[in-house]
């Protein structure tokens, strides 16, 4: 009932009670005065009446009057000022009543709203000059990019091309492909460019300054038509989470060719000179065993032969260390610390072939072609498992003079040199480079035999050139991550002895999460190909405790649903099943309510795999979908998009598992400021009202 029914309500029943009064108080005077006439006693009721009918007039007036002059103006007023109010960005004018009564409050309750205003319209002022100084900079940006020789391409976490330059463009050569938000793995060869940024992943976790986080590589067009050294470095966030990687591309098609040709020349002159060398030799020693020939004869054609013999051999091997230093000088090469190289090749092998790597010893800094030389060891680990059987491989740098050795030890039989021979024309990768192990190796001036330890143990050994500062650099101890913000409210919520239904909404964890799938409808089939979540404690978005993984879903992906959220096939290809990924999910949610926009289809996908795979979710969910309806009604749209407009949020990468669940959580929290101000503050009074809601709107959808 409103305040203006109420008080209608209360002036008849006063007028009412004046009636009934005065008509008790006519008929008892008219007893007392022995007044038993019915004409009498009727004209004296007709009396009371038509000073009641006055009475009740009067109330009437009386309520008309408070009616124009305080309830409807507050009425006004108190909707304006509740608009303002649970809008936070709106700007929306309060104008004072035309007529009322209630002196300086209305021009009291204008002024405030205005200094509302004024201080919102200052916010906005103040964001739109952070955008322009934004644009300014990235203008700035822009203009320095295009005087860069090199091509630079900024990506991503998950390799979409946040930027690039005109040079980028022409290395790329593809520009079908290139493009803002595409994948840089459709345009370069994927293997340099994960081995990089793995390699970078290592160093980061190990507490390497940010500015060091860089690594060079080499690396192909897809369609092969060009060859390009990049540099890859890391792009930080304020936890030193990684927000992207930007690249440097250079081409290198002439340093390449070059090389190739050197190498041509050195292996005819090493394979064509060596044997002319070895019959003059030969010649020597049968003219040396004539007899016919005189002692004078012999003695200078044996010297001569001798001579000239030693002299081709020494100028061959001059000639094959020359080219071979010069090699080593050109191709692109960079420093690698040597538990960085162990842990790629023990990942790899462990994930292929179920070989153990283990890393011993100190690591040592290298310098070479770190993904090459990947591709060596494992290659050489997987001949040495096929001829002897080991399985489990210790690895260990060792500094030696003037290099380092990779030492490969097993418990098992020495590698005969004939059999490590056979294996060097062999290629290691026919991605981009068609590299084979003797590539490799006279790419780093190297060579590799096989040993017997002391302890029985064989040892494959690849020396190594030492990185350009040659003394041994251990990595930083790693530092503890710096905290996103303090809030030490979140004891005092923990120590509250209240159950978590009247718990405070802002007092509760919750994890907004979002799936991407395969289609709408589990139970026919569709499976999740992408699970994120992102972490919201009192009412603050923690943006860097997320959760984001890729599934295989392990069936073809449709092109209907591709265009709505652009994970094919390929992508998901490599990745975890949903057994694997749901309980890390699992973990990463522990007992945080679970939050989504139509949380029903989200959850009906979850539960489909609980037994599968061994976790059940028993955690309380709120869907922003009804709490939308509660806030605005049901006759708005409360589509994603259509609540996400209605409130002013914007986020990149929509349409992902990451963004959604970004997006929601901005929503959320929006809302449980709307929700407080209608005075809805529990989780029990939330869960009890969106109840009512889902009833309302017979949302029992099955999937």
């Amino acid at each position: 009932m409103t305040n203006r029914q109420l008080i209608a309500v209360l002036c008849a029943a006063i007028a009412l009670l004046v009636y009934l009064s005065g008509a008790v108080a006519v008929r008892r005077a008219m007893t007392a005065a022995g007044i038993a006439d019915p004409a009498l006693l009727a004209d004296g009721m007709l009396a009371a009446g038509a000073a009641g009918a006055a009475g009740g007039l009067a109330m009437l007036v009386l309520f008309l009057l408070l009616d124009r002059w305080l309830l409807r103006p507050a009425a006004v007023l108190g909707r304006q000022a509740r608009r303002l109010a649970q809008s936070r960005l709106a700007d929306h004018a309060i104008e004072a009543p035309p007529h009322h009564r209630l002196g300086p409050l209305p021009d009291a309750t204008v002024a405030l709203a205005q200094s509302l205003r004024e201080a919102r319209r200052d916010m906005v002022r103040a964001m739109e000059t952070a955008t322009t100084e934004v644009a300014r900079q990235k203008e700035w940006l822009e203009a320095i990019l295009l005087d860069f020789s090199d091509g630079v391409v900024v990506c991503g976490p998950n390799h979409q091309i946040l930027l690039y330059n005109p040079n980028a463009a022409r290395l790329l050569q593809s520009p079908e492909s290139l493009g803002l938000g595409r994948s840089l793995l459709n345009l370069l060869t994927r293997e340099p460019l994960l081995h990089a940024l793995e390699r970078l992943e290592y160093r980061r976790a190990e507490g390497v300054a940010a500015a060091d986080l860089v690594s060079p590589f080499v690396c192909a067009t897809v369609d092969s038509r060009a060859m390009l050294h990049g540099r890859m470095s890391l792009i930080l966030g304020p936890v030193r989470e990684v927000n992207g990687y930007a690249v440097t591309l250079t081409d290198i098609r002439a340093e390449i060719a070059d090389l190739t040709r050197m190498n041509v020349l050195r292996r005819t002159l090493s394979t064509g000179l060596r044997g002319p060398a070895a019959n003059l030799r030969a010649a020597a020693e049968t003219l040396t065993g004539f007899p016919g020939m005189s002692p004078e004869q012999r003695a200078a054609f044996e010297q001569v032969i001798l001579a000239e013999g030693t002299e081709i051999a020494r100028q061959i091997e001059v000639l094959s260390s020359e080219y071979r230093g010069h090699e080593l000088l050109r191709w692109p090469m960079g420093d690698i610390y040597g538990a960085d190289l162990v842990n790629c090749v023990s990942r790899i092998l462990r994930e292929d072939c179920e070989i153990a790597v283990i890393a011993v010893g100190i690591p040592q800094w290298l310098r070479g072609d770190s993904y090459s030389l990947v591709l060596l060891i494992k290659e050489v680990l997987l001949r040495v498992h096929r001829a002897t059987g080991a399985a489990t491989f210790d690895a260990e740098t060792r500094l030696a003079p003037r290099q380092a050795y990779v030492d490969l030890s097993w418990a098992g039989p020495v590698i005969p040199v004939g059999a490590i021979e056979s294996w060097m024309e062999d290629e290691l990768d026919a991605s981009f480079t068609h590299l084979t192990m003797r590539d490799v190796l006279d790419r780093h001036g190297s060579d590799l035999w096989c040993l017997e330890r002391s302890d029985g143990r064989a040892v494959m050994r690849l020396p190594l050139p030492l990185a350009v500062t040659s003394e041994p650099v251990a990595p930083p101890a790693p530092l503890p991550p710096r905290p996103e913000f303090y809030d030490f409210g979140l004891t005092d919520a923990q120590s509250l002895p209240a159950s978590l239904a009247e718990r405070r909404l802002r007092d509760l964890d919750y994890v907004v999460f979002d799936t991407e799938t395969t289609g709408l409808k589990p139970s026919d089939g569709d499976e999740i190909i992408s699970l994120a979540g992102i972490r919201v404690v009192n009412g603050r978005i923690l943006s860097g405790e997320r959760f984001e993984r890729l599934i295989n879903p392990q069936r073809k992906i449709p092109r209907s649903s591709i265009r709505f959220h652009g994970i094919t096939d390929d992508m998901v290809a490599d990745r975890p099943p949903i057994e694997v990924v749901l309980p890390q999910f699992k973990t990463f949610v522990g007992d945080a309510v679970l939050v989504a926009h139509n949380a029903a289809f989200d959850i009906a996908f979850l539960k489909m795999k609980e037994t599968a795979s061994g976790v059940a979710f028993r955690n309380p969910v709120i869907d922003t979908l009804l709490l939308s309806v509660l806030v605005d009604g049901d006759e708005a749209a409360h589509s994603l998009d259509a609540v996400l407009g209605r409130f002013g949020i914007s986020v990149p990468n929509r349409h992902t598992a990451i963004g959604d669940s970004m997006a929601t959580a901005e929503l959320f929290v929006r809302l449980i400021e709307r929700l407080e101000s209608q005075g809805v503050h529990t989780l029990a009074q939330v869960m009890a009202a969106s109840n009512m809601a889902a009833e309302m709107r017979h949302a029992g959808a099955s999937f």
